[in-house]
């Protein structure tokens, strides 16, 4: 408590620096004190609760609900210890989840699609591929089962107005880091980023937590847009902003353009991710330290590279 008191006391710099958040704009002492104790909140949330997380160790929780949320597609819900209990998630961040080998080696990275506003549960949105061990594995459980986590690890941390606008592109699966954020800056009615989401699937069948994206973009006001792409669209859903590949021409018209004060999110399918930014890599003349969210980001490429982007305006989960 008194940690949060003298960060607010601090200028913007020095609370982002404090936060590993060195490559955050500052912005205007008021506005920042003001987003910074709503977001705080959520620090104050997990105090107030017990956290069922470890970065230490896995930690075996059970199943009690899988549903189906697409196709090859589940969401599993899995009990925490007791209903003051919350994961202790930061954002973002992302799990260990255990395959059927159990451990690390056996384990899958996945961002899980609740919140700690959400006490005595924790839900996963798995899809299956057939060459996943891991995937395949979660996909086969069913209540009465139950799997180990490890975590949270943080990729980007995020405060409020850290950005003014914050694009995302988004591939199948990809949907669970993009789901974390906007749900972060929706919840508190002092941040004012303006998200912008692209949402590729195959087809409108394939568009995963379709119904929660709506859900949160008409509460949202305008503050969230989303815009559907596939690949096919035979059933000629309405709803649908764009068929065929993401083109040039589409995210430049859709994103919010580069800036300083802009961040493009990337989350989806290999192919995906090198075609819009390049590959995440390991570069000997990294311009970031070990450690730093983009160090081994492998800057910006691609289709992105050529509107304009630049690191670190564009990071890859």
């Amino acid at each position: 408590k008194h940690l949060l008191h003298e960060l607010l006391l601090q200028s913007p710099r020095a609370m982002n620096w404090h936060l590993g958040r060195r490559l955050l704009p500052a912005v205007p002492t008021a506005a920042a004190a003001a987003a910074a104790l709503a977001g705080f909140k959520g620090w104050a949330h997990c105090l107030e609760h017990e956290v069922s997380f470890s970065k230490d160790e896995f930690r075996r929780f059970p199943v009690l609900e899988v549903r189906e949320a697409g196709p090859g597609t589940n969401i599993i819900k899995c009990g925490l210890p007791s209903s003051n209990h919350v994961m202790g998630m930061t954002i973002s961040a992302y799990v260990l989840v255990g395959g059927e080998r159990g451990g690390e080696d056996g384990s899958g990275a996945y961002t899980p699609i609740s919140t700690d506003d959400q006490p005595g549960y924790f839900e996963l949105l798995v899809k299956g591929y057939p060459t996943g061990v891991v995937s395949k594995y979660l996909c086969s459980l069913k209540p009465g089962d139950s799997l180990e986590v490890k975590g949270p690890f943080t990729k980007l941390p995020y405060l409020p107005n850290m950005k003014s606008k914050i694009g995302m592109i988004a591939g199948g699966s990809g949907i669970t880091p993009m789901l974390q954020v906007i749900k972060e800056v929706l919840k508190n009615p002092q941040d004012n980023t303006q998200l912008t989401l692209i949402f590729g699937n195959q087809t409108p069948a394939d568009i995963l937590i379709r119904v929660e994206l709506d859900q949160l973009a008409v509460k949202s006001n305008g503050q969230l847009k989303v815009m559907y792409v596939v690949d096919r669209n035979a059933s000629n859903d309405r709803s649908v902003g764009h068929v065929g590949y993401m083109t040039q021409n589409m995210l430049k018209d859709t994103l919010p353009p580069p800036s300083p004060d802009t961040l493009v999110l990337l989350c989806g399918p290999p192919g995906m991710v090198n075609a819009l930014a390049g590959p995440k890599k390991f570069r000997k003349d990294d311009p970031w330290r070990k450690g730093h969210p983009f160090f081994g980001q492998g800057g910006v490429n691609g289709i992105l590279q050529e509107l304009g982007y630049a690191e670190p305006m564009v990071y890859k989960f």
